[in-house]
């Protein structure tokens, strides 16, 4: 069978948030990117460039008046870091909410669950 969907090219992710303007300063700290001020004023933002995929996008739906934030209990995305030690200090700098144990979850890969400002679930990951 054939499909129109390109296989192994994530386009984006949208991470739900309630204020734009801290997660984009969390998020931006977090990842070493600088903050694009003048794109705050609309109700998302994309972290990284637009030629980069996949696209990371913070989304605050102060657009849709239906939209009932929930925080994603369960890892939305991971990160890949070299060193999660120095990964968990730099979140500790950044004032992140919580900081799950660091645990070998299969040989040669370790992670370890952290929450954004909003409470979403997030993933860091080191080959070994």
């Amino acid at each position: 069978m054939t499909s129109p969907v390109i296989r192994n090219v994530l386009d984006g992710v949208f991470i739900h948030v309630r204020d734009l303007r801290r997660a984009a300063r969390w998020y931006s700290a977090l990842l070493g990117l600088p903050l694009k001020e003048d794109e705050l004023a609309r109700h998302y933002y994309t972290l990284n460039a637009p030629r980069e995929r996949p696209w990371i996008t913070l989304d605050d739906h102060a657009a849709d008046p239906d939209f009932e934030f929930c925080p994603a209990p369960h890892p939305i995305c991971s990160f890949l870091t070299a060193d999660l030690e120095a990964a968990r200090t730099h979140l500790r700098t950044l004032g992140t909410p919580w900081t799950g144990e660091i645990r070998e979850v299969h040989p040669g890969l370790r992670a370890m669950t952290v929450r954004d400002p909003d409470g979403n679930a997030l993933m860091l990951i080191e080959r070994t």
